[in-house]
């Protein structure tokens, strides 16, 4: 037993790495895959977001260096991977490109780990990581300076209806008018506003205002972060 076991463990992985640096090579696309799953979590909206995509950056990134240690050098093992990677198919859509880009990522950090260029791995974890934090918070590429969408649903007469305007200059800086709907003649209007609160903490006083008023209904106010994901 002792003997199979040293000879287990004393046979490089992929032909040619060391079981030794094999294991830190896995640890680096560990610690590599959770720095990514830290950032994908910090600079991700709450609508779609989804702990079990999370871990699976991370397992993604150490699976990927297991392959790499197992391909190694070996073109006739590559090809195995490339005819057993195309029984398995994946079931679970990738709705935002962004995880996508996340998903690139990991096999990234995975494949430097497992290659064996730690400092790659990592280095390149930390600065697109923190890349997607700067993207995130400076909310890079928002065309709109509005803060959410406010939208209601009124039935009433036109003295009703100017007050609603009043109220929004109470609670925002500025907003606009985006659509009006009437579904039938004899139905109640539905308005949507693209708003920028003066106080982010006070939507929901807003969203009460509106609805104590006579002939005011179905008021909502969607966030700007939750409206890029839709």
């Amino acid at each position: 037993m002792d003997g199979i076991l040293t000879t287990m463990f004393a046979e490089p992985p992929g032909g040619g790495v060391p079981v030794s640096d094999f294991v830190l090579r896995l640890l680096v696309a560990w610690l590599a895959g959770q720095a990514v799953g830290w950032f994908y979590s910090w600079s991700h909206g709450v609508l779609s977001y989804s702990q079990n995509f999370v871990q699976s950056i991370v397992m993604l990134s150490m699976v990927v260096s297991v392959i790499m240690g197992v391909v190694g050098d070996s073109l006739a093992r590559a090809f195995g991977l490339g005819a057993a990677l195309a029984i398995v198919r994946f079931r679970t859509p990738v709705k935002d490109s962004r995880d996508t880009t996340f998903l690139f990522l990991a096999v990234a950090v995975g494949m430097a780990a497992g290659s064996g260029m730690l400092a790659i791995a990592l280095s390149a974890a930390a600065m697109i990581g923190l890349g997607s934090l700067f993207l995130h918070w400076t909310a890079f590429g928002t065309r709109s300076t509005e803060q959410g969408m406010l939208r209601l649903h009124y039935q009433g007469d036109d003295e009703g209806r100017t007050a609603i305007p009043e109220i929004l200059r109470t609670y925002c800086r500025t907003f606009q008018l985006a659509a009006v709907r009437q579904g039938r003649p004899d139905g109640p209007e539905e308005f949507v506003y693209d708003v920028n609160l003066r106080d982010e903490g006070k939507g929901d006083v807003l969203v009460r205002e509106l609805i104590e008023m006579t002939g005011v209904s179905g008021v909502s106010l969607l966030p700007q972060a939750r409206i890029g994901e839709s």
